[in-house]
C-alpha cells in the first residue's frame, strides 16, 4: 500500500536551513524558508508505487516550480540530499522524458521507517522554490510492503549506485554491531595498505555505506567508487568450465534442470563490461567475526540500435559473483513500474533472447513503454528510441540458496538513419495523386511540400494515429500544371509527380528533406465516355499552415450558388476585410481564409495547439437550397500565442527554449511565483490566469484599461560555493476599451524576439447533409491575438 500524507493539508511552518546548492541529477536544491501554504492539487499529480524493492514517487511537470528539491524525514529530524549523498543512501531523483519528476527510493536506504523488513515507510517533502526565496512544502508518506520474501542475497544497480543486502546471522541482537564492523576491499591493483581492514566509519567517508536492519547487513555505494574496477564478461564462458542454463522465462519459475553449454570462438572475444565492488564485512557475531562477502557487480553497456529495434544485453552468467555451478534460473522485466507477463511481452513486440551467452533485450522503436526523439543525422531524418527498464534475474548455487540481482536503467540508442515512409494510394480512375508520408513522432512538423522543389507550395492534411504519431496526406491532381505526362504504346499515358518534402524537428528546430517520385500509368481507350451526370456543386476543405482552404467543386454548369460563412454571405467586402484570397480555375472556386479573420470560431488552446473551427455552406440562389454545407476543424501547432479573452483572461504560450541560454519551461513563472504553467512539454510553457491575479497591474491609459503581466524565465543556477540565480521576463499586455468591455485588443510583448508563427496544422472535417436551411445563427468568438509579430484585434460579439 502506498499513500499521500497530508497532500492537501496545511502545510506546517518549517525551520530555515542553511544548505548549498546542488545539482542532483537535473534536480536543483536550494536553501530557504518553508513557508504555510494551502493548495488544491489535481487528481494525478502524484503518483506512487511500490515495486520489487523500491518506493517510487512521480510528479507531474505541471505541478513543479523552477526549483524543486525532496527533503525525506525520520525521529531525528528533516535531511538534506546532496547528489553524493542520495548515492550512498540509496535514492535516485531524475525527470523522465515528459518532464516529470520521477523520486525512486530503497526500502533499505537510510531514514526509512523499517519494520522488521516486512513493512517500511518513507516520510518525505516535496519542497517547491518560489522566486522571492520562500519554500512551499508538501508532506507525503510512502508505506510498502514487499511482495516477495527477501531472498538470501540481493543487488540493485540503480542509476547512481550499486547495493548489496544479505541475510543477516541469526539471533541478530540490535545495537552497534555496525559500528564494530569492518570491511575490507579487494581488487587488481590494490596494495596491502589499501586491502586491510577498514572500520565502517572509514568507509563510509570512501563513499561505502554499510548498515543493518532486522535481518539484513547492506552495503551501498556510488558508481566510480575509490575501490571499483571494470571486468568484461566474456559470454557464455564461466570460468572456462563452459556452460549455459535454459532458456530464461518472463515470470521467475524455479526449474531444477540445468545443461552444459559450450563458448563458440566469436563470443570468447566479445564481451560486456561490468563495474565490480569487491568486499568483505568483517561481522561481529557471537563473540566471532564473521567474513561475509559483499561484491556487487552492474553492466556498464548502453543500449544500441539494431535496425529499428532498441537492444540491450546483460551476462547471463555474471562471473563475479558465481562460484559454483548455478541452478534454478528465472527472469522478469518490465518499463517504469509495470512489470510484464509473457502476453504483455508478446504484445508489444518484446522479444527476449539468450544469444552466446548474453541475454539480449530487443524492443521495436515507438512500441508502448518507448519514447522517440527525432535528429538529422548528416542531413538524414534520424531516431533515438529511449525506455525506462527493469530487468531482474536470479539463480541459486551452494553457497547463496538464492540469489537476486536487479537492474534499473534509462536506456536510450544513439540516433539512427530512418527513411520516412510514403505510402502511394493513388486512384488512376480518379485521375488523383493519393500519397501520405509517414508515421512521425510528435516533434517533427511538415513545413511545405513542393512540385520538384518549384511552385507554390501543395496543401496537406495532418492526420493523427493512435499510437500518438500523426501523418501527412495530400492529394493533387493529374491535371496539376507540374505533373509530367509520357503517352506510350497500347493507350498508355504515364503520369508523374516529382515530390519535394521539408519537414523540421522541435526542438531544436533541425530542418531535412524527403524527396519521392510517384508514377501512375492510365490506360484511355479510344471509345467515346458517355455523357455523365450533371453533379451537384460539392465543398472541400483543408487545413492549410496559416488557415483555411474551402474549394467548391462547380458540379453542373448554368446554375446560380452563393458561398456562405457562417450566416454571413461571402461577399467582396468579407473578402477585403478578412483578407481572403479566392481563386477561379476551370474546375473549382477556391477560398483560402486566414486562420484570424471574421467568421472563424476558436474552441480550445492547449499546448497541443489551437483548434480553429470554420463552417462554410453553398446555397442555390433559385431555390435557396442548401446544395452542401462543410464544417472544417484544424488544430494549429503554435510555438507562442498570446490571447486575451472578454471575460478577462489571458491565455500565453511560450517557448522558453529561445531565451539566451535556453530555460527549462517547468522553471517560469508569472508576477506571482505561485502561478506556474498550466502545461508543459520541456520547451513551451501554457498559463492560463484571470487579469486580477497573479500579480497582474491594472492601468488607465485614455479610453483603454491595460493588463500587464510578465512571464519570468529563472535561470539555472550556475556551478561555483555561491551561484548566481537570474531571470529574464517577458511582458505581456490585454488592453479593453473602457466602454465595450466585449471588444479586446492586445498589445505585442515588450522585448519580443520570439518567433510566432504556427507549425503545421492537424485535420477534422465533419461533413453535414445537404438540404437543411440557411437560416442558422453562428455566433462569431474572437479573440485577439499576437501572430508572428503583428497585432491582429478582433471584435467578440457574444
Amino acid at each position: 500500500m502506498v499513500h499521500l500524507w497530508h497532500i492537501l493539508s496545511n502545510i506546517t511552518l518549517g525551520i530555515k536551513k542553511s544548505l548549498d546548492v546542488l545539482d542532483v541529477r537535473g534536480l536543483y536544491i536550494n536553501c530557504g524558508v518553508r513557508e504555510t501554504n494551502q493548495v488544491l492539487i489535481d487528481y494525478g499529480t502524484f503518483q506512487t508505487e511500490c515495486h520489487e524493492r523500491h518506493f517510487w514517487l512521480v510528479v507531474k511537470s505541471g505541478f513543479l516550480s523552477p526549483m524543486v528539491r525532496i527533503e525525506v524525514e525520520d525521529h531525528r529530524g528533516v535531511h538534506f540530499l546532496s547528489g553524493q549523498r542520495a548515492a550512498e543512501c540509496g535514492y535516485t531523483v531524475f525527470f523522465n522524458h515528459r518532464g516529470d519528476l520521477v523520486f525512486r527510493a530503497s526500502f533499505l536506504a537510510c531514514h526509512v521507517d523499517n519494520q522488521g523488513d516486512s513493512e517500511v515507510r518513507l516520510r518525505g517533502w516535496l519542497v517547491t522554490k518560489q522566486l522571492e526565496g520562500k519554500d512551499l512544502a508538501y508532506p507525503f508518506l510512502l508505506q510498502c510492503s514487499p511482495h516477495w520474501p527477501w531472498a538470501s542475497r540481493e543487488m540493485v544497480c540503480e542509476e547512481n549506485y550499486m547495493e548489496v543486502s544479505v541475510k543477516r546471522p541469526l539471533p541478530a541482537p540490535l545495537g552497534s554491531d555496525v559500528v564494530r564492523s569492518g570491511v575490507m576491499f579487494h581488487g587488481p591493483g590494490l596494495h596491502t595498505e589499501e586491502s586491510r581492514p577498514r572500520p565502517v566509519t572509514e568507509a563510509g567517508a570512501l563513499g561505502y555505506h554499510v548498515s543493518v536492519s532486522s535481518s539484513r547487513i547492506v552495503m551501498r555505494c556510488p558508481y566510480s567508487s575509490p575501490f571499483s574496477f571494470t571486468l568484461k564478461v566474456r559470454s557464455c564462458c564461466y570460468l572456462d568450465r563452459g556452460f549455459v542454463p535454459p532458456p530464461p522465462r518472463v515470470r521467475v519459475d524455479r526449474d531444477p534442470q540445468y545443461s552444459a553449454c559450450r563458448c563458440n570462438r566469436r563470443t570468447q572475444d566479445t564481451g560486456v563490461e561490468l563495474e565490480v565492488v569487491n568486499a568483505t564485512v568483517l561481522y561481529p557475531h557471537q563473540g566471532q567475526t564473521l567474513a561475509i562477502s559483499f561484491t556487487a557487480a552492474c553492466p556498464l553497456n548502453e543500449a544500441t540500435a539494431e535496425g529499428a529495434r532498441l537492444l540491450w544485453s546483460a551476462p547471463h552468467v555474471l562471473t563475479p559473483l558465481v562460484r559454483e555451478r548455478p541452478r534454478n534460473w528465472g527472469m522478469r522485466m518490465g518499463v517504469e513500474t509495470l512489470v510484464l507477463g509473457e502476453c504483455a511481452v508478446k504484445d508489444r513486440g518484446y522479444q527476449l533472447r539468450l544469444s552466446d551467452g548474453l541475454m539480449e533485450v530487443s524492443v521495436p522503436f515507438g512500441a508502448e513503454g518507448t519514447h522517440i526523439k527525432s535528429g538529422v543525422l548528416d542531413g538524414r531524418y534520424s531516431q533515438s528510441a529511449s525506455m525506462d527498464l527493469f530487468y531482474m534475474h536470479q539463480w541459486e548455487e551452494e553457497r547463496w540458496p538464492l540469489t537476486q540481482h536487479r537492474s534499473f536503467r534509462l536506456l536510450k540508442t544513439p540516433y539512427v538513419p530512418r527513411n520516412p515512409t510514403l505510402t502511394d494510394n493513388t486512384s488512376p480512375s480518379q485521375e488523383v495523386f493519393w500519397v501520405t508520408l509517414g508515421a512521425f513522432p510528435l516533434d517533427v512538423s511538415l513545413h511545405n511540400v513542393t512540385v520538384g522543389g518549384q511552385g507554390d507550395p501543395l496543401p496537406w492534411d495532418q492526420v493523427l494515429n493512435p499510437n500518438r504519431t500523426h501523418s501527412y496526406q495530400l492529394h493533387v491532381p493529374f491535371s496539376h500544371p507540374l505533373v509530367l505526362q509520357e503517352f506510350g504504346e497500347g493507350g498508355y499515358r504515364k503520369y508523374s509527380l516529382s515530390l519535394t518534402f521539408a519537414l523540421s524537428i522541435s526542438p531544436p528546430g533541425e530542418v531535412f528533406y524527403h524527396n519521392a517520385t510517384i508514377v501512375s500509368d492510365v490506360h484511355e481507350p479510344t471509345a467515346t465516355l458517355p455523357t455523365p451526370i450533371p453533379a451537384p456543386p460539392r465543398l472541400e476543405g483543408r487545413c492549410m499552415e496559416n488557415g483555411f482552404l474551402v474549394l467548391l467543386h462547380y458540379g453542373a454548369q448554368g446554375r446560380s450558388w452563393e458561398l456562405f460563412l457562417g450566416a454571413r454571405q461571402l461577399d467582396w467586402e468579407l473578402v477585403k476585410t478578412g483578407g481572403f484570397k479566392v481563386e477561379t480555375e476551370e474546375e473549382y472556386f477556391s477560398v483560402r481564409i486566414p486562420l484570424f479573420s471574421p467568421g472563424i470560431i476558436f474552441q480550445e488552446l492547449s499546448l497541443q495547439g489551437l483548434v480553429a473551427q470554420v463552417e462554410v455552406s453553398v446555397v442555390d440562389i433559385n431555390t435557396l437550397k442548401v446544395e452542401d454545407r462543410v464544417i472544417q476543424n484544424c488544430i494549429f501547432h503554435v510555438r507562442e500565442l498570446q490571447v486575451c479573452l472578454p471575460d478577462k483572461r489571458m491565455l500565453i504560450v511560450t517557448d522558453t527554449s529561445r531565451t539566451v541560454p535556453p530555460t527549462q519551461s517547468i522553471r517560469t513563472s508569472l508576477l506571482d511565483p505561485s502561478c506556474v504553467p498550466r502545461e508543459t512539454d520541456g520547451v513551451r510553457a501554457l498559463f492560463n490566469f484571470s487579469l486580477d491575479s497573479c500579480g497582474t497591474t491594472e492601468t488607465v491609459m485614455g479610453d483603454l484599461v491595460v493588463y500587464e503581466n510578465r512571464v519570468l524565465y529563472l535561470q539555472e543556477p550556475l556551478s561555483g560555493d555561491h551561484p548566481l540565480v537570474h531571470s529574464d521576463w517577458l511582458t505581456i499586455q490585454c488592453r479593453y476599451p473602457k466602454s465595450d468591455p466585449g471588444t479586446v485588443f492586445s498589445a505585442q510583448p515588450v522585448n519580443s524576439t520570439f518567433d510566432l508563427s504556427p507549425l503545421p496544422p492537424l485535420k477534422h472535417t465533419r461533413r453535414e447533409a445537404s438540404g437543411r436551411g440557411v437560416g442558422l445563427y453562428v455566433a462569431v468568438v474572437g479573440v485577439a491575438v499576437i501572430l508572428v509579430g503583428t497585432l491582429i484585434a478582433l471584435k467578440m460579439r457574444l
